[in-house]
C-alpha cells in the first residue's frame, strides 16, 4: 500500500497541475495514455516536428494518421531509432538526426538505466556518444516550411537551448508540447517558462514535466 505521505504528494501535485489545465472541448489527449499528449486541437496541427521517439509514438501516428497532415520524426538514438523499425510508420517521415539549437555533431550521454534507453545531454561521470544533430532553421528550410503548428519535444535536457533560440529568432510555432528535465539544467525551467510567457505563450495542460503551450493569437 501506498503511504499516506506519498498519496499526500501526488494528490498535492494533481491538485498543482489542474490548475495550469484549461478547461476547454479543444483539448484533447492524441495518443495513448503512455506516449500521448494533451494538445488544442481546434484547429489539429498541418505541420507538426516531433522531436524524441524512446519507446513509444502512439502520439505521432495518430497525428499522421490525418491525411492532410505533415508529421516529421527526428531521434537519433538506437531507442527511438528500434522503436520506428517495429512500428508501422506510414504518413509520417523519420530521420534518425536529434534536433538541437545548432546544427552539427553533438555528444550525448548513454542511458543511465540501458532498460529505459534515454541519450541526454552530457553528464559529468557518464560515457558519451555523438549524434547529428539539425537546428529548427535547418530542417524548416529542407522542408521548405515557413511556420510550424506544433512543436513536440521529449529531448532529455536540450529543450532549452532550442527554445530560447527559437524566442530570439521569432520562429512561428503556434504550439509547444515539452518535457522539461530540470535536473539536467537546474534553474532553467523557471526561467524558460517566463520567457515564453513574456512571448505569449500559455500553459494550457500540465502534467508533472510534461507541459502544453499555446501561443496567444494577436
Amino acid at each position: 500500500m501506498k503511504s499516506v505521505s506519498s498519496w499526500l504528494r501526488g494528490h498535492a501535485r494533481r491538485m498543482i497541475d489542474g490548475l495550469f489545465c484549461l478547461r476547454s472541448p479543444a483539448l484533447r489527449r492524441i495518443g495513448d495514455a503512455d506516449s500521448g499528449w494533451v494538445i488544442h486541437t481546434e484547429p489539429m496541427p498541418v505541420v507538426s516536428y516531433c522531436a524524441g521517439v524512446g519507446k513509444g509514438m502512439s502520439f505521432e501516428l495518430e497525428l499522421a494518421k490525418r491525411g492532410d497532415a505533415t508529421v516529421l520524426v527526428l531521434d537519433p538514438s538506437p531507442t527511438g531509432i528500434s522503436t520506428v523499425e517495429k512500428t508501422s510508420v506510414s504518413g509520417l517521415t523519420f530521420y534518425p538526426v536529434g534536433i538541437a539549437a545548432k546544427t552539427g555533431t553533438l555528444e550525448f550521454s548513454l542511458p543511465s538505466d540501458p532498460n529505459e534507453g534515454s541519450y541526454s545531454i552530457p553528464q559529468a561521470g557518464r560515457e558519451k556518444t555523438s549524434f547529428e544533430c539539425w537546428s529548427l532553421p535547418t530542417i524548416m528550410e529542407k522542408q521548405n516550411h515557413a511556420r510550424i503548428d506544433l512543436l513536440k519535444m521529449d529531448i532529455e535536457g536540450f529543450e532549452y537551448d532550442i527554445i530560447d533560440r527559437f524566442l530570439q529568432e521569432g520562429t512561428p510555432i503556434r504550439q509547444l508540447c515539452v518535457e522539461f528535465h530540470p535536473w539536467l539544467k537546474p534553474g532553467r525551467t523557471l526561467r524558460t517558462i517566463r520567457k515564453l510567457y513574456q512571448s505569449g505563450y500559455r500553459i494550457i495542460h500540465k502534467h508533472r514535466g510534461d507541459y502544453t503551450f499555446l501561443r496567444q493569437q494577436n
